[in-house]
């Protein structure tokens, strides 16, 4: 076990896994659909610890692929709270300056067999994803799969009930490897790329993996809550022939009587139950700096919750 400096004391940081001095490139990679939370807070922090500590790179990325949920006020909202809690990064990207290089991979996976588009109802499809039982469209061919991916790209009638999938293992016992989606047709336009009409949007499970990569990511500090999706990141990086990225997997924060889900967080603001994300009364960066804490005492807070959770850092590696 290393030690690191964590707001001016010791704290004990695990290892990363052939981890090198100097070559150390880490993401902090936030989802902007919310204001930052003291759990987002917690692992920013511990993704600039541990480039501090191997004098390597960190970057803040947007991972912005779903316009359903996403804005232009998220980010800069986003950027405010990094300022905040002082991280310090080398650049700003977004998830969306890939869009056109996602799109051509999965053509090609496409054409080398390794994903096919399915045009059954969703509900039907979610109950055979969790009883093991194989799409009828998983046979088509090489042609039907690129055809109903143009429709799905035109965002034609046809293509707006069809969504990317990959062909991996049905018969899983992790679900999460049980032809997972990669494309789905979203009917809104995006907030950072809205004079490029897109039609089509890749998941998370799908982007993550590619842009990491594509970024010279060397180590991916994910919550323990993807454990099960760990697998399903490294298989797509291998069917895509993508370097890999080790996967560092960190406990999640859970606070007693506070939601730390944003989803949970966006219904009390929607639903008027609060004034905002800024409310006081939230677990948000800007809601704890509105109820009056000092910002150098939630950084030292935040900073002893990164030194907790290094105490229990488990990492995981595909060898």
């Amino acid at each position: 076990m290393s030690t690191s400096n964590v707001a001016g004391g010791r704290s004990p940081l695990a290892d990363l896994p052939a981890a090198v001095t100097g070559e150390v490139r880490l993401r902090f990679a936030p989802e902007p659909s919310g204001f930052l939370h003291i759990g987002h807070a917690k692992a920013a922090l511990l993704n600039q610890e541990y480039a501090s500590r191997y004098q390597g790179h960190l970057i803040l990325r947007f991972d912005d692929t779903n316009p359903l949920k996403e804005s232009q006020e998220f980010v800069e909202n986003i950027l405010r709270d990094t300022a905040t809690l002082g991280l310090r990064y080398e650049e700003v990207t977004y998830t969306s300056d890939y869009f056109h290089d996602l799109m051509k991979m999965a053509e090609r996976l496409i054409q080398e067999g390794k994903a096919y588009v399915d045009d059954a109802p969703k509900e039907s499809k979610q109950d055979d994803r969790f009883l093991g039982i194989e799409s009828k469209c998983r046979s088509n061919s090489v042609e039907q799969n690129l055809d109903l991916w143009g429709e799905m790209v035109r965002g034609s009638e046809k293509g707006l009930q069809c969504c990317l999938r990959g062909k991996l293992d049905m018969k899983s016992p992790n679900k999460c490897l049980r032809d997972p989606v990669y494309y789905r047709c979203v009917a809104k336009p995006h907030h950072r790329v809205e004079t490029q009409q897109f039609n089509v949007y890749p998941t998370y499970d799908f982007a993550c993996p590619f842009v990491d990569s594509v970024q010279g990511i060397t180590h991916a500090l994910r919550s323990s809550e993807y454990t099960d999706r760990n697998p399903l990141y490294h298989r797509i990086q291998e069917d895509m022939g993508m370097r890999k990225v080790h996967v560092v997997e960190i406990s999640r924060l859970n606070l007693a009587f506070t939601p730390l889900s944003k989803r949970h967080l966006k219904f009390f603001v929607q639903n008027g139950m609060v004034e905002g994300w800024d409310d006081p009364r939230l677990p948000t960066v800007q809601g704890i700096i509105r109820r009056g804490l000092k910002v150098d005492a939630l950084t030292q807070f935040v900073a002893q919750l990164v030194s907790l959770s290094t105490l229990i850092l488990l990492i995981t590696s595909s060898n």
